[in-house]
């Protein structure tokens, strides 16, 4: 990064956490972004300035663009929003027929964010001339603005095409993309949108996928797990000579180091690219003061620091839940298992859960299996895991009762819980926990779930069941493991079993 000292005061530059650097062999149409950022009226701070050099270096052997997918994690009032619009203004100003598209967290904010933070500024601009003007309305004061409903774009004189894309598992899917955008990344729960979209750059040289948010929540699985990889490539990368770096992948995040005070404004100027800029100190005080009793709704937008979970904050503590595991390749159950499955109430994923007579405690729980998505594969997985392990005897709760008729028709033997049946299975789950008589494999998706859980009281007497806490992370496999239990219990365990045992 380069040395500026031109912030307010004098002060040096913020110094990202993690950074491509610049190859210098290479050369870059960085200049020419620029130009455009200049012709907005939205100048490249530095930190654009040096991200955008890096992101288009190009590739000296067919010269397109060297890296392929551009990943920015920076704070909240940083600009990303003017890097952002400009890559993709560039893109269908120098691509003619060119294929853009900008998601957000939902289709939404996309057609908000493509209207009133792209085109409105656009249009203010002496680059409005290259706009389409024969689409839009003059009248209303958006020529070159497409905006029939579910169509809704920004349409340029030589053909560019500057659209939206929904958050959707299909998205990206058609037309071939010249450059798209996965903004506020945090917001979504798994990677089906980059894997939609990346093919669909493929057949274009010049084409790139750029990845944008701020630090994440503790839903933020996809982009989380971004982070961790890049982190990690990036540290690898740095132990080779620059000339041996061949990762098509540009990485860029700025965030205050662990373990930095968080109400030094010497922490927020060594992290806050925008900090006397478009920012100032009295700005970031006022946050940090306003969200005193929420600390983490200070730190993650503005110090770039993800939220940190406690172990306190498990239904069940986490010491308690890891008694009681197994190895995955230990044999910790006998006899025919019995199965469950739970659908998240938006029915955009579902897992299934088992049960069995433990060898060691009383009962054995896993979850063999959890998709993204509609829950139309549980019944032929079911089959399958039917097929392999035997066990004829299936529970569904809520939304998973749907799958009631096509697992009958398989010839399962379904059992439907009630309300009270859930309060029954939860409590009971959590006694046989605590009394070291529930045995499970370290599963991730069901560990996971146990720290996002949180406990709802329905009765005075202390009947609970399990919901999502603050995070609305996917608690399925919870409650398919929760699930099958009960019904292992009530089909296959001790024969005086009480299911009111579970109401404390």
């Amino acid at each position: 990064m380069h040395p500026w000292t031109s912030r307010a005061g004098g002060r040096p530059e913020a110094v990202p956490l993690y950074a491509t650097e610049r190859n210098p062999t290479r050369a870059t149409l960085g200049p020419r972004v620029a130009k455009i950022a200049e012709l907005q009226g939205t100048p490249f701070m530095p930190w654009q300035r040096d991200a955008i050099d890096i992101a288009y270096e190009i590739d000296p052997a067919d010269g397109g663009p060297w890296y392929k997918r551009v990943v920015v994690i920076v704070q909240r009032q940083a600009g990303k929003t003017t890097v952002v619009r400009t890559v993709q203004l560039d893109t269908c100003l120098f691509h003619p027929n060119a294929t853009v598209r900008y998601t957000a967290q939902t289709k939404g904010d996309a057609i908000t964010r493509l209207e009133h933070d792209f085109y409105d500024p656009i249009s203010q601009t002496p680059l409005a001339a290259f706009l389409d003007l024969r689409v839009g309305s003059r009248k209303k004061g958006k020529p070159g603005f497409y905006a029939k409903s579910g169509s809704e774009s920004i349409v340029f004189a030589n053909g560019s095409r500057w659209g939206v894309g929904a958050v959707k598992l299909s998205s990206g899917h058609g037309p071939t993309i010249d450059n798209g955008v996965i903004d506020e990344a945090f917001a979504h729960p798994d990677a089906r949108l980059e894997q939609s979209m990346s093919p669909a750059t493929g057949p274009r040289r010049h084409a790139q996928l750029w990845i944008a948010s701020a630090a994440g929540n503790y839903a933020s699985t996809y982009l989380k797990r971004k982070v961790d990889e890049e982190r990690s490539r990036i540290t690898v990368e740095r132990t080779r000579p620059l000339h041996l770096r061949q990762s098509r992948t540009m990485y860029l995040e700025y965030a205050a180091p662990e373990g930095s005070d968080r109400e030094d404004p010497a922490t927020w100027w060594a992290c806050h690219p925008a900090l006397g800029y478009t920012i100032d100190e009295a700005f970031l005080r006022a946050e940090l003061e306003a969200y005193a009793a929420e600390p983490d709704e200070f730190n993650r937008p503005y110090l770039g620091w993800w939220p940190q979970r406690k172990a306190a904050e498990w239904v069940i503590p986490e010491t308690t839940w890891m008694a009681n595991s197994v190895e995955p390749d230990e044999l910790a159950y006998s006899g025919e298992p019995v199965w469950s499955i739970d659908v998240a109430p938006q029915r955009d994923v579902a897992s299934i859960g088992q049960a069995g007579r433990g060898l060691e405690g009383r009962c054995f729980v896993d979850v063999p299996d959890r998709r993204v998505g509609p829950p139309v594969w549980c019944v032929e997985r079911l089959v399958e895991l039917r097929e392999r392990w035997g066990g004829n005897h299936v529970g569904l709760i809520d939304s998973a009762r749907s799958l009631q008729v096509d697992l009958e028709s398989e010839g399962f033997t379904v059992h439907l819980l009630g309300a009270q049946d859930r309060m029954d299975a939860c409590g009971a789950f959590y006694d046989d926990a605590f009394d070291h008589r529930l045995r499970h494999v370290q599963d991730e998706h069901l560990t996971a779930a146990l720290a996002a859980a949180t406990k709802r009281f329905m009765t005075q007497e202390g009947g609970f069941v399990w919901t999502r806490g603050r995070s609305l992370d996917d608690i399925t496999p919870l409650y398919a493991a929760t699930v099958a239990r009960h019904v292992w219990v009530k089909v296959a365990g001790d024969l005086d079993y009480d299911p009111m045992d579970g109401i404390g």
